[in-house]
């Protein structure tokens, strides 16, 4: 077996490339899927500082995977399943950024605020107060 800190190396290595921890802990010896997902997380935390894509792909991995465990339920119409496939979905989307809101664009020219009159600030104030229907 590899010294511990080759051992959690590598557990990173193939992780990032994909490796499931149920994989990974039979081949590198750790107690099973959960511990081996243990360390990894705590590898993460140890490794000062990993890439931000490191991250990022870590993170798509353990989403993927998540999905993966219940992606048979789901489309074969366990509801419960669905609702968990659902939420993955959307974890992933965020963390994409891709669930990003659409940006407003103001409509009208932009007013320079030193510019605005006190006749126009309680203009502005009245319809916060009491927008139009």
């Amino acid at each position: 077996m590899p010294h511990l800190d080759q051992r959690r190396a590598e557990l990173l290595r193939r992780r990032l490339a994909g490796d499931d921890f149920t994989t990974l802990a039979r081949e590198l010896e750790y107690t099973d899927a959960a511990h081996a997902a243990a360390v990894f997380a705590q590898a993460l935390a140890d490794t000062e500082p990993l890439e931000q894509n490191a991250r990022h792909e870590a993170d798509r991995l353990a989403l993927e995977e998540l999905q993966n465990a219940i992606w048979d339920k789901a489309t074969n119409g366990d509801l419960e399943a669905i609702a968990t496939a659902l939420a993955i979905h959307d974890s992933r989307a965020r963390r994409l950024g891709l669930a990003v809101p659409a940006r407003l664009t103001a409509a009208g020219l932009a007013t320079d605020p030193a510019a605005v009159t006190p006749a126009e600030l309680d203009e502005l104030l009245a319809l916060i107060e009491d927008p139009p229907n």
